[in-house]
């Protein structure tokens, strides 16, 4: 090989030789910078334990549950109209440059609606903004017109998309409802604040069952000591209410998980499972590898022709 090189080296102007160098250099730290990524997400995937949301700890966690649409909401993707939690839809136009033809993409969609992830534990909101997300279906047609993008709902086109035909293009990435989610972020629990008419009412009802027997629960009250309750000592007794009412709620937390204040912990949200995820990255870092060590090879040996 070091042979072929140095013979290719020796048809090339000097100019022509370190623009390929320069390209050389250019996919390497390209592939080194890939190799520590996903290494980088492999070890923080395979390193993190599954956490339920019941009790999982603040911070950064992972999760693992049911994709489900919350109450009231409706997330349908703009090509198919499928109802999903997540969509990414693009648009490509076939152009001529020169003398190639291209794709150049002209239109993207992606979802940023809120969703729930659901354990046998409870619930957690899923912020998916900012997120690496592996979808459970992924479409590509063809057409040509912009109203052919509706097509891939029914798979239509499919013989167009197998030989490339049609001046557009369009991908549909979806991630669907109930679809198994494996998700690994930032976790934080908000209380929800109780509504105040709710908690007056309860107040209430407390007063009203400690009425029915003044002598246990209301004579404390009676300051004066006269058998009656005056209008400061009911202020005292609904004050005492309150606050045993707010002792013994339970808070309401709302669970989300959400994309990571520090840069190096990967924010990643997939409809496949972390043992597929994990899989995929080590096949990745494998290819990764071998090219990194191919290619820099190659630049060693091509150096050594210009000695």
């Amino acid at each position: 090989m070091q042979a072929w090189i140095k013979q290719y080296s020796q048809t090339l102007s000097p100019a022509e030789y370190h623009f390929q160098i320069l390209v050389l250099l250019a996919a390497i730290s390209y592939l080194a910078y890939k190799i520590w990524q996903t290494w980088h997400q492999y070890r923080f995937m395979a390193d993190t334990a599954t956490s339920r949301i019941a009790s999982a700890a603040q911070g950064y966690t992972e999760l693992k549950g049911i994709g489900e649409l919350i109450p009231g909401d409706e997330i349908r993707s703009p090509f198919s109209q499928r109802r999903c939690l997540w969509y990414q839809c693009i648009v490509e136009e076939r152009k001529n440059i020169g003398k190639s033809t291209t794709w150049v993409e002209t239109g993207r969609e992606v979802s940023d609606h809120i969703f729930y992830l659901q354990d046998d534990t409870g619930r957690c909101i899923i912020i998916p903004e900012g997120a690496h997300i592996i979808p459970s279906v992924s479409y590509r047609w063809y057409g040509n017109g912009m109203q052919d993008k509706a097509r891939g709902a029914l798979r239509a086109g499919w013989l167009s998309g197998f030989v490339g035909l049609g001046r557009y293009r369009f991908s549909e990435q979806l991630i669907l409802v109930a679809d198994p989610i494996y998700a690994i972020g930032f976790f934080k629990s908000i209380e929800k604040n109780a509504d105040s008419t709710d908690h007056q009412q309860r107040v209430n009802e407390l007063i009203s069952r400690w009425k029915q027997n003044p002598r246990k629960y209301l004579s404390a009250f009676d300051m004066d000591n006269n058998g009656r309750i005056q209008r400061d000592e009911w202020k005292l007794i609904r004050r005492h209410a309150a606050h045993l009412l707010r002792q013994n709620r339970q808070p309401l937390m709302h669970h989300t998980l959400q994309q990571p204040e520090l840069n190096d912990q990967p924010f990643v949200i997939s409809a496949l499972s972390e043992a597929q995820l994990l899989q995929r990255n080590f096949y990745r870092l494998l290819v990764y590898s071998v090219l990194f060590l191919l290619l820099f090879s190659t630049l060693v040996m091509a150096l050594q022709t210009a000695v």
